[in-house]
């Protein structure tokens, strides 16, 4: 005959397991950081203005930071306008300031400036801005960058 402890009470092990489990998740989170800095160095990869209905070109970019400073060049002039400036971060958003005179002749909402989005995972770093109004259309700016070794 199996004895019957009051203590072994089936909750309690359901809820002990979850408390544990809960406990192993915090600890095996991802590379994915809030980011209290980027580490200095060459960023390459993609940027795309991603429409609301899908599409949009792709341009290959490449953005340099050092300390609080960026450069930034991409294969298709003024998509997007990169050039150089400073850069400052505040939990999980990066704040651009473009130091470049610029003419014209474009979209100026293709640059580099003011305060986007940003994840850091491991090496590869994501940037993003999303635009949207009821006098504008919608879309998002997406930067898809790899630490260069």
């Amino acid at each position: 005959m199996r004895r019957i402890d009051k203590t072994d009470n089936p909750m309690k092990r359901v809820l002990l397991s979850v408390v544990i489990f809960s406990i192993l998740g915090v600890s095996c989170e991802s590379d994915h950081q809030n980011a209290t800095e980027i580490p200095i160095g060459i960023y390459s990869g993609t940027f795309q203005r991603q429409l609301a209905f899908g599409g949009g070109e792709i341009a290959n970019v490449s953005i340099t930071f050092s300390e609080n400073t960026w450069t930034g060049q991409s294969d298709i002039a003024k998509y997007p306008a990169l050039c150089h400036g400073t850069f400052s971060l505040d939990k999980s958003k990066i704040i651009f300031t473009n130091e470049c005179a610029w003419t014209a002749e474009f979209d100026w909402s293709l640059i580099l400036g003011g305060t986007y989005d940003f994840t850091l995972n491991g090496k590869q770093l994501v940037i993003t801005k999303g635009y949207s109004g009821p006098s504008t259309d919608t879309w998002t700016d997406k930067y898809i960058l790899t630490k260069q070794e």
